[in-house]
């Protein structure tokens, strides 16, 4: 769990562990105060928040990492027809502003753009925009009866990938807005109790000298 939890976070964790220590030493003493055992629970709850908060942040990103991987270029090139020496060199962004990858074959010695993005964001808009264009295609008067019939079947299929795909993009994008505001939140709470943890440290300095 410590990987997830930021610098900042890490500091408040190790002033609470101070406190938690001397709490411990007083109440071993018998002279916990009560004023102590209420910074003890406040102290415990924050931790509680932190790790839950850190356990939250992780999932989202995670989530969000696994989306950007999703899209499966299965790139070829255009000269050999062959992907065995194809490598990907760059990613682009066209005139639309979709994120392509740029490949090199080996082969043939030659570097292309692939023809979609290489993810689901950028999907979202060319999928429309596929459909659009076998609309255009269905409604043509020149199609063949069979053809239009497969081009049918092509846009549903595509239709409910891009409903699926939208679904889980919006989702996705939804929880990582909502975490990026309780990241903002949770900075002003540690901010305000780390001064005043520390400013309590400062304070009990002299009495644990003695």
């Amino acid at each position: 769990m410590k990987q997830h939890i930021t610098e900042n976070e890490k500091e408040v964790i190790k002033l609470i562990a101070f406190f938690k220590k001397r709490g411990e030493r007083l109440a071993a003493e018998g002279t916990l105060t009560q004023e102590h055992e209420e910074l003890n629970a406040a102290c415990e709850r924050l931790t509680e928040k932190i790790y839950n908060h850190a356990d939250f942040r992780q999932r989202v990103l995670g989530k969000h990492e696994t989306l950007k991987t999703i899209i499966e270029d299965h790139a070829q090139c255009p000269t050999c027809q062959k992907s065995d020496h194809v490598k990907k060199k760059t990613v682009v962004t066209n005139e639309l502003g979709w994120k392509l990858n740029r490949y090199k074959c080996r082969r043939c010695n030659i570097e292309f753009t692939w023809n979609r993005p290489n993810n689901p964001w950028d999907m979202i808009p060319f999928l429309e925009v596929c459909l659009q264009e076998l609309d255009t295609n269905i409604a043509s008067q020149e199609m063949e009866e069979e053809l239009r019939h497969r081009a049918r079947e092509a846009r549903d299929h595509m239709a409910v990938s891009l409903e699926q795909l939208r679904s889980a993009i919006q989702l996705a994008d939804t929880e990582k807005k909502q975490m990026e505001e309780q990241d903002q939140e949770m900075s002003r709470m540690l901010h305000e109790f780390k001064k005043y943890l520390m400013i309590e440290k400062i304070k009990m300095e002299p009495f644990s000298e003695n």
